[in-house]
């Protein structure tokens, strides 16, 4: 009895992964469908990327560039922190809370880097997510499956059990009612925090200033709660001007999302002021009072002085997932946390020990990610910044490998080795979404 039960509960399991890939791939169609329809709507597109290419060229890894923002950042009143590892960021978020136990964020990719609300919860703080996203994920428990997107891989059926359980009454399995509901629950807690966190899209060196881009409208309510502004942004971030990340903000959208342009774009460099009263210059009108920055290190200085510097060039699109075909496979499995992808594992490793001769023993890892990769170069094909993320895997690889076979027969075993395991897992897919569509049809 024993034994059917537990291999019923595998099989649900399976079933549940294959529903999911499902999902995403559903998803990643209608943002691919919406960059064909509007390719022809951004003027110079080819133009536009070579430029961010060159942008990102002479900012990663550029000390001065970095040094400059930092003074024009304080000059404007807004206090800068250098974090250089993960457990010194979050101890400095930790400083900046003074005391306060509540916390609201908007979706940022470097505190899930650096697992920082994990650890705030884990010391009694309660951190509350606001972007509707990310918000399912904290009641779900899960990792995301995009950096933008990041509930892609879940149905609306499955978040609606979730909220119904959270809530404790029924949800409609509808996205109006789910929105509606987590927006009224987000709402209540924005109301009540007096810090908020955000990340940013980009830091402009030469105006001292930091840009914030999002649909929902949620990272303008996080970034005015009344008493500070916390900003976490890792110092790849840095751009020269704001007419250059500007550049990379439309190009973001695009390839994140399929848009033209996103809902907002704020661009703050300095708390509130007014000069009204006798031209006496009073800081904190409205909103934070303080803002704080604090520029993450962890690992990135020495990627960017080593040979793969060109990942720190990404710009978080998540376009290398929607054109994957591991990914679309393998979802969210084919990455280590928050970073997905192949690009995403790579940098997972490179960020726990720049490799001299052997990569980390996080590479032995029971999900062998990078040996997932097809090495069909189509992440880099697609990629805005035409990133070589295939070169790299295929460069780690060999690295980690004893000298057996030499290195074209090593890649050519690669290469068989990951489309064998590709196929027979789609096979596998294919047959659960199979048999799922059959019990679906049943039941009705």
């Amino acid at each position: 009895m024993h034994r059917s039960t537990s291999s019923q509960s595998k099989i649900e399991k399976q079933l549940e992964r294959a529903r999911r890939i499902r999902a995403m791939r559903k998803a990643f169609n209608l943002v691919k469908k919406r960059q064909r329809a509007n390719a022809g709507r951004i003027s110079d597109l080819e133009g536009r990327k070579s430029r961010l290419r060159k942008t990102r060229e002479i900012s990663v890894g550029n000390r001065t560039l970095l040094n400059k923002a930092i003074e024009s950042l304080r000059e404007n009143g807004i206090k800068v922190q250098l974090a250089h590892t993960r457990e010194e960021a979050i101890s400095l978020v930790m400083n900046e809370l003074a005391g306060n136990r509540l916390l609201v964020k908007s979706k940022s990719n470097v505190t899930k880097e650096i697992g920082l609300t994990k650890t705030l919860t884990a010391a009694g703080i309660e951190v509350i997510e606001t972007d509707i996203g990310d918000r399912i994920l904290q009641l779900c428990g899960d990792v995301p499956s995009h950096p933008t997107g990041p509930a892609s891989h879940l149905t609306r059926h499955e978040i609606a059990d979730v909220l119904s359980t959270h809530f404790n009454k029924r949800v409609e399995p509808k996205a109006e009612a789910i929105v509606g509901l987590l927006r009224q629950e987000i709402s209540t807690y924005l109301y009540e925090a007096a810090v908020g966190i955000t990340g940013a899209n980009a830091v402009a060196a030469e105006e001292g200033a930091v840009l914030l881009v999002h649909n929902e409208g949620n990272i303008i309510e996080v970034a005015t709660r009344p008493e500070k502004h916390i900003v976490l942004a890792g110092i790849d971030k840095i751009y020269p001007c704001i007419e250059e990340a500007l550049n990379m903000v439309k190009l973001q959208t695009f390839y994140a999302t399929g848009s033209v342009s996103t809902s907002f774009i704020n661009i703050i460099s300095g708390p509130s002021q007014t000069a009204d009263i006798e031209k006496q210059l009073i800081k904190g009108v409205h909103g934070a009072r303080e803002i704080c920055l604090i520029l993450v290190d962890n690992h990135r200085s020495n990627i960017a002085d080593s040979e793969y510097r060109e990942l720190l060039y990404c710009i978080g699109c998540g376009q290398c997932l929607l054109t994957c075909p591991a990914y679309s496979v393998y979802g969210n499995s084919f990455g280590m946390e928050s970073q997905l992808g192949g690009r995403g594992v790579v940098y997972s490793l490179l960020a726990e020990e720049v490799p001299g001769d052997a990569l980390p023993a996080a590479y032995n890892s029971k999900y062998d990610s990078l040996d997932i990769c097809l090495s069909c170069r189509k992440c880099q094909r697609n990629c805005p910044l035409a990133i070589d993320t295939p070169s790299i895997i295929t460069r780690l690889r060999l690295q980690n490998r004893k000298a057996v076979l030499g290195p074209y027969l090593q890649a050519a075993y690669d290469f068989i080795n990951s489309h064998v395991k590709w196929i027979g897992t789609a096979i596998w897919l294919e047959s659960l979404l199979l048999v799922s569509s059959l019990i679906r049809h049943g039941k009705s």
